[in-house]
């Protein structure tokens, strides 16, 4: 069997080694010299590409989802970037904090100081054994359970982990789950942005959306990642950051397992030695089922209110272009009128319709200004318009002010049963709460009513749209012709005359649309802004329609329903709410204090690899473990070094241990491939400058000692290709190992399964020196 899967050869090298395999699905993530991230599939056939955001940024990290499913990309400027797995789609970006740019940039300093350089992710499961101190115990539920799980690995009923599952599951429980999902927002060409681009498709709506519903109630996905400053952030999937670190140094290789809440990152420091790090995922905490729903509505709030802020714009756009082109015919048709001094357009439509004798100004501009083909432009865009606006107020906004409703009203009771709790604190206000589904029902009350001036004007420009047809081709073969006579006795019984000229006289001009969609430009809106309620809105409702526009009696309270007002305002009540629950989120996740460990070697060392081993016991989740490190030192490029460094709270006298292991030929990188091996690159360059690599195994004992594996493979078959460097993935039965070369330019794929089973006798020493040649 051939052990070479595919071989690729690129244009661009791959810039600062940045190369992320996604294990799930077999793809490569590969930043270009471009600065573009390709991705590749293990055929090297290219799956998507990543474009970078423009000319002035460069990629600085790159790490995939363990289920593939996101592809995080970090840029120079401190934004984190998360795009979709299955195409690259962008779904969200993280800005850095605004504490950190501040600490860490002055003005000869720029944001790639601060930029993300590693990512790790790292899924847990809490029913994996991990001993987790509920909040059920508030209920009165007994927890105390001598074991937890049966022999096959189930959890027992009744069990303490059973009923944490089922505190978590009803905590995180999504009622909107039932509902029909939310539809992508179609733009209908308004230039969109980050925020749009969420929404703009059925896919990525959906992808937004179930990463604030779909989450498993045993499982978390955790995020961490490090900046050039030596600034470490924790972070939950897509619910915010939940740990903070600094001043770890520049970091080299990260290591976590999803049995220990312990992550281990190496990191150089300011005068060049290597340290470790160990900071704690606060899996106790997060894993509570207070704090997974809180986490959970918070996100669902946030998405949705994006989504709500996206249909606001998209409203007002359809709006504002949908009456450009009637806006300019009506516009030079006034100016005709106002040169000619025959009155205005209302007048004159609508002494036509209720006469219909044409003015010769009217009949030249319906012949020959609207004529035929600017009438079916000008019946299209307005019919587009109410199309599309009742599209936005009843397919999508409506279905999102319920889950926003819902959520917020979650959070609420949430608020209220703890507000009292002496073991678990949720201090924050239930007016905010109340103050933002006051928001929510104000705009509900608003759109309703935009839902109603929508229809009714719709209906009346049908059949102002019908009359103005009639009426171009009454003028066109000739007012009082038999040919018009014929016409008008046909098409004027279908035609409502009272929807005509109501049309004409209210609307034709200044659109109802207007007091609700449009941004008022009086100081009105900005002084009661903060004033609005839904009592005052449905007033303001009620009144709307009674209030003419020449009556000074009637209170002017249209600036406390326009769309854009009622959103600034609700963004101001939501943004306090949010920043108040993640207060009181990160005040119960406090960091505690780590202890760097230096790694006694020399600046010069290599660090090619880092593993973390956790001892598996069933029912219970280990913090003690052993973390791995292999290594090369600078005067001895033959010699692989095995660092290994124990974790342990009962044994904090734990010592740790070098082993080494020499190899006939220069060691260029190595990988662990499992808990019992690592893969290791070797070269060789003769007298003449001919350089031959070789590829083997190391194994490792169970007590971190290494020993010589087998001969896997080299590069003879393969002139002029020089290997650099080596990267391990895969699944389990299913390892693969790319071995890139040439600069990055030239990469071949290795079955590494198949190459372990073979019977391959060119070397039974892994390239490894032993017995009597070490002697030698």
């Amino acid at each position: 069997m051939n052990p070479v899967l595919s071989e690729k050869r690129l244009a661009h090298g791959i810039a600062s080694d940045l190369v992320a395999y996604c294990d799930a699905h077999d793809l490569v993530a590969i930043a270009t010299d471009a600065h573009d991230v390709v991705i590749y599939r293990i055929t090297g056939h290219v799956a998507f590409t990543v474009k970078r955001k423009n000319a002035g940024v460069e990629v600085t990290g790159l790490a995939w989802k363990e289920d593939g499913s996101v592809l995080s990309v970090g840029w120079s400027d401190a934004e984190c970037a998360m795009h979709l797995g299955e195409d690259g789609r962008l779904m969200a970006t993280i800005a850095p904090e605004p504490k950190m740019v501040a600490k860490h940039t002055d003005a000869e300093t720029d944001l790639s100081n601060i930029a993300i350089s590693a990512f790790k992710w790292t899924r847990y499961r809490f029913s994996e054994g991990q001993s987790i101190e509920s909040d059920v115990r508030t209920l009165g539920l007994n927890t105390e359970s001598s074991l937890d799980v049966s022999s096959d690995g189930s959890l027992l009923p009744g069990s303490s982990a059973s009923i944490n599952a089922l505190a978590r599951s009803i905590a995180i429980m999504d009622a909107t789950s039932v509902l029909p999902k939310l539809s992508a927002l179609p733009s209908h060409g308004l230039r969109t942005d980050l925020l749009g681009n969420r929404f703009n498709s059925q896919a990525l709506t959906n992808h937004v959306m179930d990463s604030s519903s779909g989450v498993e109630p045993d499982q978390v996905d955790i995020m961490v990642t490090c900046s050039r400053a030596g600034s470490v952030r924790i972070q939950r999937d897509y619910l915010g950051i939940v740990r903070r670190y600094e001043d770890m140094g520049t970091p080299v290789l990260q290591a976590s397992h999803r049995h220990s809440h312990y992550h281990s990152i190496l990191s150089r420091t300011a005068d060049d030695q290597l340290q470790l790090n160990t900071v704690i995922v606060p899996l106790d905490t997060i894993s509570r089922s207070l704090f997974q729903a809180v986490s959970l509505h918070t996100k669902r709030i946030t998405d949705i209110f994006d989504y709500t802020t996206q249909i606001m714009r998209c409203i007002t756009h359809d709006y504002t272009t949908g009456l450009q082109f009637p806006g300019r015919l009506i516009t030079n048709m006034q100016n005709e009128l106002d040169e000619k001094q025959e009155g205005d357009l209302v007048t004159n439509l609508y002494h036509l319709a209720l006469t219909g004798n044409y003015s010769e100004t009217m009949r030249e501009w319906l012949v020959d200004i609207v004529k035929d083909t600017n009438h079916k432009r000008w019946d299209q865009a307005v019919s587009a318009m109410y199309t599309n606006i009742q599209q936005h107020l009843f397919i999508h906004l409506k279905p999102a002010l319920d889950r926003l409703s819902i959520a917020t009203t979650t959070l609420r009771g949430h608020a209220r049963y703890h507000e009292e709790s002496t073991k678990l604190n949720f201090e924050v206000p239930i007016e905010l709460f109340t103050r933002a589904l006051d928001g929510v029902d104000t705009l509900r009350i608003v759109s309703q009513k935009l839902l109603l001036v929508v229809a009714e004007e719709q209906k009346q420009f049908k059949a102002f749209s019908k009359w103005l047809r009639v009426m171009i081709d009454v003028g066109a073969a000739g007012p009082g012709s038999k040919g018009a006579a014929e016409m008008e006795a046909k098409e004027n019984p279908n035609i409502d005359y009272s929807l005509v000229l109501k049309y004409i006289e209210e609307t034709l001009m200044t659109s109802g649309l207007s007091r609700l969609v449009l941004e008022k430009k009086t100081g009105s809106a900005t002084t009661h802004a903060g004033q609005m309620r839904y009592e005052l809105a449905c007033a303001a409702v009620s009144r709307l329609d009674m209030r003419k526009s020449n009556d000074d009696d009637m209170p002017n309270l249209e600036h406390l329903i326009g769309l854009p007002v009622l959103m600034v305002d609700f963004s101001k009540n939501l943004h306090e709410l949010l920043q108040r629950v993640n207060l009181v989120q990160l005040k119960s996740l406090w960091t505690p204090s780590h202890v760097p460990v230096k790694v006694e070697v020399s600046p010069e060392t290599r660090a090619l690899d880092m593993q973390m081993i956790v001892p598996q016991r069933r029912g219970v989740r280990r913090d003690a473990g052993t973390m791995r490190l292999l290594m090369v030192g600078p005067e001895s490029p033959k010699y692989l070094l095995l660092h290994t460094f124990p974790y342990d709270p009962d044994n904090k006298d734990a010592k740790g241990t070098v082993s080494e292991l020499r190899f006939k030929l220069d060691i260029v990188d190595a990988k662990f491939h499992s808990n019992d091996g690592a893969i290791v690159l070797s070269r060789n360059v003769d007298s003449i400058g001919v350089a031959y690599h070789l590829i083997s195994e190391a194994r490792i004992s169970h007590t971190n000692e290494l020993s010589a594996g087998s001969d896997l493979w080299t590069t003879e078959a393969h002139p002029g290709f020089m290997p650099e460097r080596i990267i391990v993935g895969g699944r389990q039965d299913h390892k693969v190992c790319l071995v890139f070369g040439n600069g990055g330019r030239h990469w071949i794929t290795l079955d590494l399964d198949s190459l372990r089973r073979s019977k391959d006798t060119r070397g039974l020493n892994g390239g490894a020196v032993v017995g009597d040649e070490m002697e030698e």
